[in-house]
């Protein structure tokens, strides 16, 4: 049974997870140059059979990296998840990871030449996407189990006691992560073309192109400076008004306190159960 990671040492597995996250995408050449060489031995150049190699290793170490950081990091969202309040955040990794590992190996190749022009004008996946899982990390690597706004889980956080902000959190991270669902489509006997239409509407884009910003991508085959899923900015948003109502916001404290049911006697010989302990003046 996994225990409880408390703020600190949910760090260090953070760091982890990012770090592996980070060798297998926009690092992954840098980590390939310093494989081939310690595996190849000394003597070790560009080209020849150093070059056999790279291309060998590269075709399993990426997706080994991957998948390590998405193992990484559901063990360490979930046994985090256990001192805030909810282990099903080990789900947000697995949601944003898994679906995309094709996309996520772009990430890898930016400086090839094989990159297909739907990923060269128009990518689905970028580092932008990942912010809100990162956001995240930095949050819980935080004791947010006592901060004042804090009520025994994010989903129960309000905004000066009336705003649901933790429950509005918590939708768009699964509005953003709900590819983990539709890459399950086909086995569940939805259509892909019905699936797609959903993962259209799911993550609308917003564009920038020219300093204009677009609901959509630019008319007329315009290539954008900057696209980000609608789901993704909203998400951004909510998690600041969550960081304020968390560290800021005493609400979260006083329903905890409210919370704490106080006996004063017992219904036999009307003797409080509970006194408070008075010490003595001597």
């Amino acid at each position: 049974m996994l225990s409880k990671l408390t703020a600190r040492s949910f760090t260090g597995w953070f760091f982890l997870f990012v770090a592996l996250l980070a060798l297998g995408t926009v690092f992954f050449g840098q980590a390939l140059w310093f494989a081939v060489p310690v595996i190849a031995g000394q003597g070790c150049v560009s080209g020849g059979f150093c070059g056999e190699m790279a291309a060998v290793l590269g075709l399993w170490l990426q997706p080994s990296l991957l998948l390590a950081a998405a193992f990484a990091g559901a063990i360490a969202f979930w046994r985090r998840g256990l001192a805030v309040g909810s282990r099903l955040w080990t789900l947000f990794p697995l949601a944003l990871l898994l679906p995309n590992l094709p996309s996520l190996f772009m990430l890898g190749n930016l400086w090839g030449v094989d990159l297909a022009t739907a990923f060269l004008f128009f990518p689905r996946w970028s580092l932008f996407e990942l912010t809100p899982l990162m956001a995240l990390g930095v949050l819980l690597c935080f004791q947010v189990e006592y901060m004042p706004g804090f009520a025994g889980s994010i989903a129960r956080t309000r905004l000066y006691d009336s705003i649901p902000v933790g429950l509005i959190y918590i939708m768009s991270c699964l509005w953003i992560g709900s590819d983990l669902a539709l890459s399950l489509s086909p086995h569940l006997g939805l259509p892909v073309a019905v699936a797609q239409d959903m993962r259209n509407v799911l993550h609308f884009p917003l564009s920038v192109a020219g300093g204009e910003v677009f609901a959509g991508l630019p008319p007329h085959g315009v290539r954008p400076d900057l696209v980000v899923p609608l789901g993704t900015l909203v998400n951004l948003v909510v998690f600041a008004v969550l960081v304020y109502a968390l560290a800021l916001d005493g609400s979260g404290r006083l329903r905890r306190a409210g919370a704490l049911i106080f006996i004063d006697k017992t219904a036999e010989d009307d003797k409080p159960m509970f006194r408070p302990i008075r010490k003595s003046r001597d």
